[in-house]
């Protein structure tokens, strides 16, 4: 008499790749409708966050200006009320205005840096999100378990190093916008010591 269970591990093999196969199609047809769908996305986000960083630096910029002109209008009443006048109010005049103009040039350049970090930021997901998806049609051709397994092993440490070297630019830039900050504020500082010395 014939064993049945002879035929049954083929025919679960075939059951088996029918599955693998139907999966992997399956993958290929998400990956790709997705894959378009979310780069449109990313794109039109990355368009959004880049205007309104603009928009934002504009009106810090305009309410900074109105501010150094506030600032000076209420110098001058306050000298005036306080009887300063001659060599002693323009003096103090000149240093409030040196120090509002350091304040604004710092504040520009503060502006500015974090509008390129954002932009370096955008890159940053730009190209992780293009991996990503590279990663998943890489997946979806996988006709294995180890193909799967190395393929996921290997997305998962390109994200790790994208990661790393993306948190390290951006610590960069920011540490590049800050000593530029502050480097506006040198003269000034220097004008003072010399003020104080002099005195």
């Amino acid at each position: 008499m014939p064993n049945p269970n002879i035929h049954e591990p083929t025919s679960l093999a075939k059951t088996g790749r029918n599955a693998a196969v139907e999966a992997n199609r399956t993958a290929k047809v998400v990956a790709n409708g997705s894959g378009k769908v979310a780069e449109e996305a990313a794109r039109a986000g990355a368009d959004v966050a880049r205007q309104s960083a603009e928009t934002a630096q504009d009106a810090f910029r305009s309410s900074l200006n109105t501010a150094t002109q506030s600032f000076r209008h209420v110098t001058d009443q306050f000298t005036q009320a306080l009887g300063f006048s001659g060599p002693d109010a323009e003096e103090l005049a000149r240093k409030a205005s040196q120090n509002m103009e350091a304040v604004t040039q710092a504040s520009t350049v503060l502006a500015q840096g974090a509008q390129e970090i954002s932009r370096e930021w955008f890159g940053l997901a730009q190209a992780r999100f293009k991996n990503n998806m590279e990663g998943l049609n890489t997946l979806a051709r996988c006709r294995s378990v180890q193909d799967f397994v190395s393929a996921q092993s290997s997305l998962m440490r390109d994200n790790m190093q994208q990661l790393t070297e993306g948190g390290r630019r951006l610590a960069e830039l920011s540490v590049t916008v800050a000593d530029e900050a502050a480097r506006t504020f040198q003269p000034n500082v220097k004008n003072t010591d010399r003020a104080r010395s002099a005195a």
